[in-house]
């Protein structure tokens, strides 16, 4: 499970999988839930406010499968969220949804109700909604929900065997090839002081040509060792340009509607402020693996903007899982990382017909 679902306003508990049997407290606590250090995590832990069936532990005790545990926190205001979230498309089977940055998919940790699942259901439009795929909380664009657990499933197994072409656009430092196949294996690094970041490394294109069909269908890599595929296009300033001023001139269609084909017309997508020299890329992942896109681009040399984890300097991350307030834009150049999931193409669930949903780009990534 990844998030603590609430017993009540105040208590929140999680069930102990086989797969997560045998680990530490505080290291499954503070690897699974990120928004605290492991030494918060140890602090909570010793003060009683974690329990596990029905017990007071300490930080070390190792987990077992079927275990409960059980956090009551102290009152905590959640943290403010953006709200202004936009339908793309809706039908009687499912919704899509352009998220802005900074607000969770779903709820999770100190997100209870500033999340889009919950404000999509407090909004009075929908009856019931299911989550089908999860973004980033600070990861914008396109997700979708269902209105029907069959519709749910059928959509998620979409996602999980590849048969919906995801499209994002980043912000990175550097200045950007024009094209770039990115495929290799993503690994821990162990020279990051954390723990969840992973490493990129390359691959010989050649063994992609000649195992296309296992690097598409094997699924069952190893946690340590994760082969990916992701392409790679600088993006134009002709399109950024159109998308800008579509948005200042409060256009209800235009950036909306905007076609990938666009993108993939040749272009000098990199800006320079302030001697920084960055580029803005479309991005096609063809694996799904976790922090693909970004620990790709900061394995290639071309971070993106605002990230914490894949960043410039990762003591911004590590100190803001302190509490500490880093200065984000100083030291990152945005306040969040600068990824939008800006299109998404699959066959209707029910219908079979040819879908194609785009979120209009942000604004933040000027």
């Amino acid at each position: 499970m990844s998030d603590f679902p609430a017993l009540s306003s105040e208590q929140f508990q999680i069930l102990i999988s086989k797969e997560e049997a045998g680990t530490r407290l505080d290291h499954f606590l503070s690897k699974k839930f990120t928004y605290h250090s492991r030494t918060v995590w140890q602090k909570e832990i010793n003060e009683g406010r974690i329990t596990i069936s029905g017990k007071k532990v300490k930080s070390g005790i190792l987990l077992k499968e079927g275990e409960t545990i059980v956090y009551q926190p102290v009152g905590r205001k959640e943290p403010p969220v953006r709200k202004d979230y936009e339908i793309l498309y809706e039908d009687e089977f499912f919704v899509a949804v352009n998220k802005p940055g900074d607000l969770p998919v779903h709820p999770a940790g100190k997100y209870r109700k500033g999340n889009l699942l919950t404000l999509l259901k407090g909004s009075g439009r929908f009856e019931n909604l299911f989550t089908v795929h999860r973004l980033d909380r600070e990861t914008s664009g396109v997700v979708l929900f269902a209105k029907d657990s069959e519709t749910a499933s059928i959509l998620s197994g979409f996602f999980s065997s590849g048969k919906v072409q995801k499209y994002y656009i980043t912000k990175v430092y550097g200045d950007f090839p024009r094209r770039k196949i990115a495929y290799g294996v993503l690994k821990p690094d162990f020279s990051s002081k954390i723990r969840k970041k992973k490493k990129f490394f390359s691959l010989k294109f050649n063994f992609l040509k000649r195992n296309k069909r296992f690097v598409f269908e094997n699924s069952s890599e190893t946690v340590e060792r994760e082969r990916c595929l992701t392409y790679f296009k600088k993006i134009e300033f002709d399109f950024l340009n159109r998308n800008f001023e579509a948005q200042d001139a409060n256009s209800n269609s235009g950036s909306r509607n905007a076609r990938i084909e666009d993108e993939e017309s040749q272009g000098q997508g990199n800006r320079e402020r302030k001697s920084e020299v960055y580029s803005f890329v479309l991005c096609k992942p063809i694996t799904g693996r976790m922090h693909q896109i970004r620990a790709v681009l900061y394995g290639l040399g071309f971070p993106v903007l605002g990230d914490k984890l894949y960043g410039r300097d990762e003591e911004v991350f590590l100190e803001f899982i302190e509490g500490k307030n880093p200065d984000l834009t100083a030291r990152l150049g945005m306040e969040r990382q600068a990824l939008h999931s800006y299109a998404i193409r699959f066959n209707h669930p029910i219908t079979n017909q040819k879908m194609k949903i785009v979120a209009s780009f942000p604004g933040d990534f000027r």
